[in-house]
């Protein structure tokens, strides 16, 4: 290459490398503590803000929206999808490998006398067959390794699942008491509101004092305040419920079906068989079980790649030449390979063993997990049978607070009874009411951590109560 056409080319080559020694079209901060301000650097927009209205018409669809749209629910199922394709892969191990080649060969070969030898242009196709025959189990061990590893995955995506469906049942059942909790107050604050304009009726027929007036005012004051706060818990219960069950947060949320409570805890149901049951069921310490059993594997399989494998081995070709007084021709070969392993360092020994010790490890993580899950069914079983007890109280002073609302409301109406006990009374009622709502969102949520903590499928959340 000439001088001038090889320093034109080297420019060129210069000129293509990125720049060094400065950040290229990004202005950094001119001094510590100052902020970086050039959000038009990143590559991607910012999406539309979705604010479309979502409605749904029972629990059911809004969990199963959630499993969809959720990101951990989609990140499980590729991660299933991986773990199939690994299988697949480890499988193909039993099959033969066939290989298919072209060649193409220039060669000229060295004449011992000293003569001039022709050049020969060689080319045509060839296909070669290995497949192992006997290997002592190597490859039946690793595919069931990955087997397990594959049920491992499947497991831990149940439990996921299963994560998502308690996470959208507890911020439902904390939308049901915030709403209920909204309406409780609006309702103090409508009985406060008609206590204020008896009481200003009184006033302007002399039956009342100037007191009473400011006593009635600020009650229904702190009870505006109160319906406030319970619409703040309600619209804060709504987005963790949005969050739940992956819908943006400028998106309307619609509910529109009644909540049914379930039935009550059998007294015949028994700790211990919810405990059996739930050893029997939680995908999460199966999924354990399943790694324990892939590493056991992986240590039988690093055992027998220490023994012999015999392999067939196979190969075919045809051999053209440019030259036209050459003749084609056919090659192959057929033969028995044994493969023999005398020393590797001690490395399939290293593996065997470290995958032994993967398998004590998960057996133990699975025992200590076996604790974990008899604890949390055990307080899940207390918290329903508490729930339930709680409930029927509640129910009962919730029935006190009415008559006793209603029988002070007229014994002030017919002016033999006080204002201070009509605001006694109302305020007894209101707080009967919000205990009785918060009872039943609580019994809702025992069931649904006990449904979680057993195992159960989302189908049994409502229609099998435990």
């Amino acid at each position: 290459m000439k001088p001038v056409a090889y320093c034109l080319l080297l420019c060129a080559s210069l000129a293509l490398l990125p720049s060094w020694g400065h950040a290229a079209e990004l202005d950094l901060p001119a001094r510590a503590g100052a902020f970086w301000r050039q959000p038009g650097a990143l590559p991607a927009p910012v999406p539309a803000a979705q604010t479309d209205t979502v409605r749904f018409a029972s629990l059911a669809a809004l969990t199963e929206y959630a499993l969809r749209e959720r990101t951990e629910s989609r990140a499980a199922w590729f991660g299933i999808q991986a773990e199939a394709a690994r299988l697949d892969a480890a499988a193909a191990a039993n099959w033969p490998a066939l290989t298919g080649q072209f060649n193409f060969t220039q060669s000229r070969a060295l004449s011992s006398s000293g003569a001039s030898v022709p050049t020969l242009h060689r080319y045509g196709p060839s296909l070669s067959l290995a497949y192992v025959l006997y290997d002592f189990g190597a490859r039946a061990a690793g595919i069931d390794a990955q087997r397990y590893q594959l049920i491992a995955s499947l497991l831990n995506s149940n439990r996921t699942l299963q994560d998502t469906v308690a996470e959208v049942e507890a911020a439902y059942f904390a939308v049901l008491a915030a709403r209920a909790q909204e309406a409780a107050q609006a309702q103090q604050e409508a009985a406060l509101r008609a206590s204020l304009d008896a009481v200003e009726i009184r006033l302007r027929g002399g039956l009342a004092a100037r007191a009473d007036q400011l006593r009635a005012r600020a009650a229904l004051s702190e009870a505006q305040l109160a319906r406030q706060t319970a619409e703040r818990d309600h619209a804060k219960a709504m987005a963790v419920l949005k969050q739940a069950a992956g819908i943006a947060q400028t998106q309307t949320l619609e509910l529109d079906w009644e909540t049914a409570l379930p039935d009550t805890l059998a007294a015949g149901i028994l700790l211990a068989d919810l405990l059996h049951e739930a050893q029997r069921n939680r995908p999460d310490l199966q999924a354990l079980q399943a790694a324990a059993a892939s590493a056991r594997a992986e240590a039988e399989r690093a055992r027998a790649a220490r023994w012999p494998s015999l392999s067939l081995a196979a190969s075919s070709g045809r051999t053209f030449f440019l030259e036209d007084e050459r003749t084609p021709s056919t090659t192959y070969s057929v033969g028995l390979n044994l493969s023999v392993p005398l020393f590797d360092g001690g490395r399939l020994a290293a593996q065997a063993r470290a995958a032994e010790r993967d398998a004590e490890r998960l057996q133990a993580e699975a025992d200590g997990q076996r604790n974990q899950v008899a604890l949390s069914v055990t307080e899940a079983y207390h918290d329903v049978r508490h729930a339930q007890g709680r409930r029927d109280g509640v129910a009962v002073q919730f029935d006190s607070a009415s008559e006793s609302a209603r029988a002070a409301e007229a014994r002030y109406s017919a002016g033999v009874g006080s204002l201070l006990e009509l605001l006694t009374a109302q305020a007894d009622l209101a707080r009967a009411r919000q205990g009785a709502a918060q009872a039943d969102a609580d019994w809702l949520a025992a069931f649904s951590r006990l449904n979680h903590a057993l195992g159960r499928l989302p189908g049994a959340s409502t229609a099998n109560p435990p």
